[in-house]
């Protein structure tokens, strides 16, 4: 290695330098110039790299990576290219308290993060303003602040965590002070304009100028970029699920639907849609079940089996309480094969609350009531039959019978 290719007080050029972190500009009282190289660091590039993006003589921008060191901005950085397969491959396996979907997000965003630009990292389009990028700061605290996990088995997912929430509050710090803000755009101008990276919907006037075929290289690879971030990856995947999940729900495979819904809501735990309709799934899904049970109990009565329709009866209304028709079955069932009174008369009294103007239900509870001594509250209920319905034998004969008029 030649002389030259060695700079006293930072290394060969081939050497890598690191913004320190939480490193502050403002306090650490860096000049305009200072700033703005400073910004093209990054978390780690190489000396020569620094060099030739700086727009500076060669004898000045080094000058300024000294002042940048000795201010405590920067500091030596060594870059290792990690085996990733081997070491993800084990920590998906290692015990930890996070489940497989949440492993797989960490693993992803911390393999990737070091060759994202600032609003990649943060999954928002280059240019996106300062309060789009506080709330999507706000948005991935809510997943990756440390505090989060406090008490939880994380194993090596603590320092993976930890160091995905430095990255993203650096990030934010840049963005959103605009000082910084200003120097890192203006080292990164191409980051300025969103429309280089995710085009609007609607068409756009063309370039004043094509891009050069290394203009293009670059936006291709920052697309590519972009289109793999975890967070926009976990956005479609998401959005596919639900488009799935309804048309699912609209075919009246609730079940079917469910299923996606869980996944989707696991993926997004804090998106409110997916909720509302996981909720919407599961009642449907629910409904039909009990259903499907209220008619196989049907069957397994009119086929004499009436211990195996009760068990049915029992079952629909175990899965939806709503079912009011399964609640009256079971409940008049259990009466007559002498069953637990006291179990009785919750199924009937759950008919009766689902359906309040069931005749049938209200004699049903009065008869139970009226077995388990419960003579005043079984008079009430027939005398309400027969205000629904005054012709109603079976609730004439109670009250003659218990209550001659």
């Amino acid at each position: 290695m030649s002389q030259s290719d060695t700079i006293a007080g930072l290394g060969t050029r081939s050497d890598y330098v690191a913004a320190v972190p939480n490193a502050d500009p403002a306090r650490l009282r860096l000049t305009p110039e200072e700033a703005a190289l400073f910004a093209t660091v990054g978390r780690a590039s190489q000396i020569q790299e620094v060099l030739s993006r700086s727009g500076l003589s060669e004898p000045r921008a080094i000058a300024i990576l000294l002042s940048l060191r000795a201010k405590g901005a920067i500091a030596p950085a060594r870059v290792t290219k990690p085996s990733a397969p081997a070491v993800v491959t084990a920590a998906m396996d290692e015990q930890v308290d996070l489940d497989a979907v949440r492993k797989k997000e960490i693993l992803d965003l911390e393999r990737v993060m070091d060759g994202l630009n600032h609003f990649e990292v943060l999954g928002l389009r280059p240019g996106s303003s300062a309060e789009e990028v506080k709330k999507a700061f706000y948005e991935a605290s809510r997943r990756y602040h440390p505090d989060r996990f406090f008490g939880k088995n994380l194993g090596s997912f603590r320092a993976r965590i930890d160091r995905i929430f430095r990255r993203l509050s650096e990030a934010d710090q840049v963005l959103t002070e605009p000082s910084r803000r200003a120097a890192y755009l203006e080292a990164h101008p191409e980051q300025a304009e969103a429309a280089a990276i995710s085009p609007p919907p609607e068409p756009v006037a063309a370039p004043a100028r094509p891009l050069s075929p290394e203009e293009q290289e670059r936006a291709e690879e920052r697309r590519s970029r972009f289109a793999r971030h975890p967070y926009l990856a976990k956005t479609a995947r998401v959005q596919e699920l639900v488009s799935r999940a309804r048309e699912r729900m609209a075919k009246g495979e609730f079940g079917h639907a469910y299923t996606d819904l869980h996944l989707a809501n696991q993926l997004d735990e804090r998106n409110s849609e997916v909720k509302a309709l996981l909720q919407e799934a599961r009642r449907k899904h629910d409904s039909q079940r009990s259903i499907d049970e209220l008619q196989r109990a049907e069957q397994a009565e009119r086929d004499g089996e009436l211990q195996v329709a009760l068990l049915a009866y029992r079952t629909a209304v175990g899965i939806d309480s709503a079912n009011a028709k399964a609640a009256f079955h079971a409940a008049r069932l259990l009466f007559k094969l002498k069953g637990d009174l006291k179990e009785a008369k919750l199924l009937a009294q759950r008919a009766v609350d689902a359906e309040p103007n069931n005749v049938e239900a209200r004699v049903l509870l009065g008869r139970v009531m009226e077995d388990a001594g419960m003579k005043a509250l079984a008079r009430r209920h027939f005398e309400e039959a027969l205000r629904l319905d005054p012709d109603h034998a079976e609730a004439k004969k109670h009250l003659k019978k218990r209550w001659p008029f």
